[in-house]
């Protein structure tokens, strides 16, 4: 007797990429292209509406008309003497979803666009200030809910580190501590990008010393005031902190000695172009050190188009090797890896499966690299 709650057999990637192919190859006409768009816009037409609004002979509209519905994109039913076509649409999620198992890494952006990005990052993570001391906005964010001290140790800050600053400056956040390797000397300038509530700005700033100066950049508003009370309440007359975007640093060309982050770059929807930024405001000789969540493998569609996931470092971030190639690609050399390890704080919020998946496809790694001379 057969099983019927037995699960479908998952494809195996070669049979993905077979229906990918036979997909793709049912588009290899511009004018197939143009049909399809029409029918997604019209819902529903004959072969002779299609004629009437493309230069092209009925009997080419309907070979055409043959290779898409053969291909499964789209179906036609018959209505007396004439065939009415519609597009299938679970065909377009469903090369939707190849194309994404295929070819896109997480650097794909998981939400409409990129406004809907940072809008919902502004959002999660402006919530985290109205918050007790009790770790981030819930467990979604970039470290997770509890004791933010005991995180902050977790995650490589020691106790001598949390003595150094305002109790307020740390949230909870953060996946590592990028100040480790930076090797910041006094009377140097460092930037740090996604600063938040100033953790590793007033850190920085005991190592610079009073010849020094700390600059930290946030697109949260919310953050930005935070952060400012914290170094009015601190005292710290050398940090100050700019509201703005990492892709579009608000600091001069070759102005700082040190770029800093801390698990904050995965959640840029460009990526390549926060690289790019951090070199042009590097001098020659200047040093990036970096902490952020990457992947050993590609993930799944659903982890892609989760929101929380994308607001806890997980959704967004490159595979490792990516990322690593868009820091040498902005014009970085020397770039290593100082150091590597799991990371699974915050994501039992994404559910036993995606949990699951997230711990054992992220990884928390501090890369170094500089600019040349």
């Amino acid at each position: 007797m057969s099983d019927k709650s037995q699960k479908p057999k998952t494809p195996s990637p070669e049979e993905c990429e077979s229906e990918l192919a036979r997909l793709i190859r049912a588009l290899g006409h511009p004018h197939r292209v143009a049909i399809l768009r029409h029918l997604h816009q019209q819902k529903a037409c004959v072969c002779g509406e299609i004629v009437a609004v493309l230069p092209l002979a009925q009997s080419t509209v309907s070979q055409h008309l043959k290779k898409l519905k053969e291909a499964g994109w789209i179906s036609g039913e018959i209505e007396g003497p004439r065939t009415c076509y519609c597009i299938n649409r679970s065909a377009l999620k469903r090369f939707r979803s190849l194309v994404d198992a295929s070819f896109l890494s997480s650097t794909e952006e998981t939400m409409s666009n990129t406004t809907d990005i940072r809008a919902t990052v502004r959002e999660k993570y402006g919530k985290i200030v109205s918050q007790s001391r009790n770790g981030c906005c819930g467990p979604t964010c970039c470290g997770g809910a509890g004791d933010v001290d005991a995180i902050a140790v977790q995650i490589g800050y020691s106790p001598e580190d949390i003595s150094k600053i305002p109790t307020e400056s740390n949230l909870g956040l953060g996946c590592g501590n990028p100040l480790e390797y930076a090797n910041v000397k006094t009377g140097e300038t460092v930037l740090d990008l996604g600063s938040g509530a100033g953790l590793d700005c007033f850190l920085a700033a005991h190592e610079v010393g009073k010849s020094g100066r700390v600059i930290g950049v946030d697109m949260t508003a919310e953050m930005i005031e935070k952060a400012r009370a914290n170094a009015k309440a601190g005292a710290f007359a050398n940090v100050e902190f700019r509201l703005g975007e990492i892709e579009h640093l608000p600091v001069a060309d070759t102005s700082v000695d040190v770029v800093i982050s801390n698990c904050v770059v995965n959640l840029s929807p460009d990526k390549p172009q926060v690289f790019r930024e951090a070199f042009r405001a590097l001098k020659p000789g200047g040093r990036l050190a970096v902490s952020d969540l990457v992947l050993t493998r590609p993930i799944s569609a659903a982890m892609r188009e989760s929101v929380e996931a994308y607001v806890g470092c997980v959704a967004g971030a490159l595979q490792k090797d990516n990322y690593l190639k868009a820091i040498r690609d902005a014009g970085f050399s020397s770039v290593e890896i100082a150091n590597e390890s799991r990371y699974e704080i915050g994501l039992d919020s994404l559910g036993d499966a995606l949990q699951k998946e997230a711990c054992e496809s992220v990884l928390s790694i501090k890369v170094r690299a500089v600019k040349p001379v």
